[in-house]
């Protein structure tokens, strides 16, 4: 693997700034977590909203993976840099979101009403993970704003799939097909497990066992790192604050149809992959290959699952050189 540098507050930038490894303190997370407001939508859900990078800087609309909604902040120093505005709303039910039942496409609405509160006519829209059914339903539904779509190893609607299940780690399996097949106050019941162990967890280290199971090589080199860990681990635990019924319904919108067809995007999308990713594998990715009418395919070679955020240089200056040179 290349020798990386760690991003940090000294001003200093490597040679070759996409091999840049941003990490950030305690003390940033916690900092930057703060730094938030709020967006009411037509029907009176009350949304988070956090922004990191530049304020002036390009904007882009950021969809949030599952169980966790303030990792994007990884964004916020290669934003700063290199000019990206990063807005992260929160959906309905997850910390300090209100909670509703929500469509992908009525999702998709209310990020066009956050936009045209914001004034933003032309925007960028950028998910991982869980956060791609919302994405691509906003890819369907507001195309001609958008000046690119970004999806960074983002879920695709195979989870229901029981030939697909096999190749997902065990727990997400599990959870898989508990989610594809029960009423929500049922899932919420088997769902809550994982919220408590968020409130009883207070070792970062203990909190990355969880999961090691679903992390390749690259991305248990990356949570090797005791502030990865923590940031991690604060996230999940944010996104329990208030409870199960709203991280139960946002898991159960990935496993279970979806209420728009793929195959009708006319915007063009970047799919970026991780080669060895675990939580989304690479047949998840190349389903969008196969069914979108117009996408780029980046695959990254021997990367996981959470390169697209920890090595946000490389990720932006992809985005930056495609679409804003």
């Amino acid at each position: 693997m290349q020798k990386d540098t760690v991003a940090s507050n000294s001003g200093e930038k490597p040679d070759d700034i996409t091999k840049t490894f941003t990490v950030l303190t305690r003390e940033e997370v916690d900092q930057l977590h703060e730094q938030m407001f709020y967006f009411t939508t037509s029907d009176n859900v009350k949304l988070g909203v956090h922004e990191y990078g530049d304020p002036k800087g390009h904007p882009i609309l950021f969809y949030h993976g599952t169980g966790a909604h303030i990792h994007p902040m990884l964004l916020h120093k290669p934003g700063q840099d290199l000019g990206f505005r990063i807005i992260v709303p929160t959906r309905p039910g997850i910390s300090d979101s209100s909670f509703t039942k929500w469509t992908h496409m009525s999702y998709a609405g209310y990020m066009e009403e956050l936009a045209d509160h914001l004034k933003l006519d032309k925007f960028a829209i950028m998910g991982i993970s869980g956060g791609g059914p919302t994405l691509m339903a906003s890819a369907r539904h507001m195309p001609q704003r958008l000046t690119c779509v970004c999806a960074l190893a983002c879920a695709s609607p195979l989870y229901g799939d029981p030939v697909m299940q096999k190749q997902i780690g065990f727990t997400d399996r599990i959870y898989a097909k508990l989610a594809n097949h029960m009423p929500l106050w049922e899932f919420e019941v088997m769902y809550s497990f994982v919220g408590l162990s968020q409130k009883l967890l207070k070792s970062p280290k203990t909190f990355t066992k969880m999961f090691s199971g679903s992390l390749c090589e690259a991305d248990n080199r990356l949570f090797a790192h005791e502030d990865f860990q923590y940031m991690f681990m604060r996230d999940m635990q944010e996104s329990f604050k208030h409870g199960t019924k709203g991280p139960s319904y946002d898991a159960q919108r990935i496993v279970q149809t979806w209420d728009f067809n793929v195959e009708d995007i006319t915007a063009h999308i970047d799919v970026f992959q991780g080669e060895d990713d675990l939580f989304v594998p690479m047949v998840f990715a190349k389903y969008y290959e196969t069914k979108l009418k117009d996408v780029a395919f980046h695959v990254i070679p021997k990367e996981g699952h959470f390169y697209h955020v920890a090595y946000g240089y490389d990720t932006l200056s992809k985005v930056k050189q495609m679409y804003y040179s």
